[in-house]
C-alpha cells in the first residue's frame, strides 16, 4: 500500500512558531509533528510514503531525507501554488491504491489500521467538540451523505480527518474538479456516491489549530514516555518516566518528575525543578533555581538562572535572560470569529527571541520570532504582525 501526505502548508494560526518552519515540523514530544504520522504508517508496514510539501520544503526534505533512517521509502513532490487540498494532492497523482493522510495532525497507529481495514472510496471520521474548525461529516450509518466544511457555530459533531483510502480514479475525479476552479477535497468527496464511513474505536487523531493546542499534543505524546537517562547525573532526584539524552548534564539538587523529556547536549542548572509534561528539545540550558512545568522548550535556547515557566512554548535559539517569569492560567483568546478557551495557558515565544533580564510576560500573549527585549519590563501587549 501507498500512502501520500499532504504537508505543504504553513499553519498560519500557530503564528509565531510557523514564521520559519512549516507546521508538520513543529516538534512536541521532542520530535516534529510529521514524523508521528510516518511512525504510524511504518508499524503497519507502510513503507511506500510520497510528501506533498511546499511551506518551507527545504525543512522537510533535511530532517527526513530519504526516509530510510525512519523505516521508509520517501519521495517528495513540490506543491509550487497552495490553491487547496485537491490541488495538493493531484500533484502525487499515482495509478496505484493509496491512503491519504495530513503531516500536520498526530494519529496513532490504529487509525492507521482502520483504514487499511477498509473498502476503497472510505473516509475516517472523529467525534470532536470544536467542529466548527473541520468539515462536519452528514452520514447514514456508514455512508456519507456529504463534508459540511467549517460550519459557524457549530457544537460536538462527527468530522472529517483528512485520512482517507482511495483508488487511482480519485485523480480523474479531481481534475474535472480542477478544470472548474474547485480546489478542496471535501467537494470532491461529496461528489463520490457511496462514499463509505470508518468510525474506529482504537484511533487516537490529534491536531493543532493555534498554539496553546501543542501542550494538548506534547501530554498525549509524553504518555508513552519511558524511563531512559543518560548523559551526566548528579545527585539529582528524578521521579518516573524520564527521558535524558546522551551528552546532557543534570545538576545537583535538582528536581524531575516525569513524564519529562530532556534531549541530547542539555545542561540543567543546580536546584531547578521540571515537572510533568515538559518536552526540552536539544542543546538546551536552563540556569539554576529554574521551575518548568508543562511546557516545550525547543532545541537550542538558553535560559538563565530563576525563570519561572508553566503552560509555555518557547521557540528555538532563543536567548532569555535572569529572573525571567511566564506563569499560566485560564483566559480566552480570540482568532478572527474563532474564540479558544484556554483552562492551563501562559506565552507563546517565537523563534530566536531575545530578552533581558527580570521580564515577565502575563498568559495568553504571543511574541513573534527574532524579538528583542530590554530588562525589567512587563508584557502585557501580543507582539505579534497581522497576517
Amino acid at each position: 500500500m501507498k500512502a501520500i501526505i499532504l504537508a505543504a502548508g504553513e499553519g498560519q494560526r500557530l503564528r509565531p512558531l510557523t514564521e520559519n518552519m512549516p507546521k508538520v515540523m513543529i516538534t512536541v514530544g521532542n520530535k516534529p509533528i510529521l514524523q508521528y504520522v510516518i511512525e504510524a504508517l511504518v508499524d503497519n508496514n507502510i513503507r511506500d510514503i510520497t510528501i506533498v510539501v511546499g511551506y518551507h520544503s527545504e525543512k522537510i526534505r533535511q530532517y527526513f531525507r530519504s526516509g530510510r533512517l525512519f523505516g521508509a521509502e520517501m519521495r517528495y513532490v513540490l506543491h509550487k501554488k497552495q490553491l487547496g487540498t485537491a490541488h495538493a494532492l493531484y500533484q502525487a497523482k499515482t495509478d496505484k491504491e493509496f491512503i491519504l493522510l495530513h503531516g500536520d495532525n498526530i494519529i496513532s497507529k490504529g487509525c492507521i489500521s482502520a483504514i487499511l481495514k477498509s473498502e476503497k472510496n472510505s473516509i475516517l471520521g472523529i467525534f470532536s467538540r470544536a467542529s466548527s474548525k473541520y468539515g462536519i461529516i452528514e452520514h447514514a450509518g456508514k455512508t456519507v451523505n456529504r463534508i459540511i466544511e467549517k460550519p459557524l457555530g457549530a457544537g460536538e459533531n462527527l468530522i472529517f480527518t483528512g485520512i482517507g483510502h482511495f483508488d487511482a480514479e480519485l485523480f480523474d475525479l479531481i481534475k474535472e474538479f480542477l478544470d472548474q476552479g474547485i480546489y478542496d477535497l471535501p467537494e470532491v468527496l461529496n461528489s463520490i456516491r457511496g462514499l463509505k464511513l470508518i468510525r474506529a474505536t482504537d484511533c487516537v487523531w490529534k491536531d493543532a489549530i493555534y498554539p496553546w493546542d501543542l501542550l494538548e499534543l506534547n501530554s498525549w505524546v509524553m504518555k508513552k514516555t519511558t524511563r531512559c537517562l543518560s548523559g551526566k547525573i548528579e545527585s539529582a532526584n528524578i521521579i518516573g518516566d524520564v527521558e535524558i539524552g546522551a551528552g546532557t548534564t543534570i545538576s545537583a539538587g535538582c528536581h524531575i518528575r516525569g513524564p519529562v523529556r530532556i534531549g541530547k547536549n542539555c545542561y540543567i542548572g543546580p536546584n531547578s525543578v521540571i515537572l510533568p509534561y515538559t518536552s526540552i528539545g536539544n542543546d538546551v540550558s536552563i540556569g539554576a533555581l529554574s521551575f518548568i512545568k508543562n511546557s516545550i522548550i525547543m532545541s537550542s535556547t538558553s535560559i538563565s538562572h530563576q525563570a519561572s515557566i508553566e503552560g509555555s512554548v518557547i521557540g528555538r535559539g532563543c536567548v532569555i535572560d535572569v529572573g525571567f517569569m511566564a506563569m499560566s492560567s485560564r483566559f480566552q483568546k480570540i482568532f478572527g470569529k474563532e474564540v479558544m478557551e484556554v483552562h492551563d495557558g501562559g506565552i507563546v515565544l517565537g523563534d530566536d527571541c531575545k530578552i533581558g533580564a527580570k521580564v515577565t510576560v502575563v498568559p495568553g500573549i504571543r511574541i513573534k520570532a527574532g524579538m528583542r527585549i530590554g530588562a525589567i519590563a512587563e508584557i502585557k501587549e501580543e507582539m505579534m504582525e497581522e497576517v
